[in-house]
Parts: C-alpha cells; sequence; structure tokens
C-alpha cells in the first residue's frame, strides 16, 4: 500500500454487489482502482494506455449503437 495522494474519483452502484469504486493517486505515481472487493494497482503508463483504451471502446459502443450523447447528458 501507499500514502494516498489525491482520491481521483468515486463511483456508486447502489443495485450492485460492488458499491462503488475509488480511483486514487498514491505515492510514486501509482493508480488503485480499489473497493471493498478487488484492488488493481497500475503505473501512471499503464494508466494512461488503459484510460484511452477505455475511451476508444466507448466512443465505439457509441458509434455502433448510433447512441446520442447529447440525450444522455441532457436528462
Amino acid at each position: 500500500m501507499g500514502v494516498i495522494q489525491k482520491i481521483l474519483a468515486t463511483a456508486k452502484f447502489d443495485t450492485n454487489k460492488s458499491e462503488f469504486i475509488e480511483i486514487e493517486l498514491n505515492q510514486g505515481n501509482i493508480i488503485h482502482f480499489q473497493n471493498d472487493i478487488f484492488r488493481i494497482e497500475m503505473n501512471l503508463t499503464e494508466f494512461i494506455d488503459f484510460s484511452s483504451h477505455v475511451i476508444m471502446g466507448a466512443n465505439k459502443l457509441i458509434e455502433s449503437k448510433n447512441i446520442n450523447v447529447d440525450e444522455i447528458t441532457n436528462e
């Protein structure tokens, strides 16, 4: 474990066994995705690669399903 420098994000899931996920920036530029069930650790380069792939995947899903993002964000 390390010293948490900043909680980057927290997502709460009301209807999921995994009730939340925290994304932490730890000492030494180590990123933790964790909750009470799992913990994933990655360095900054791995985090940037992971984040880029998540964004690319989301964009492909939006495009393939013809999702209107403006309708979702305005609800």
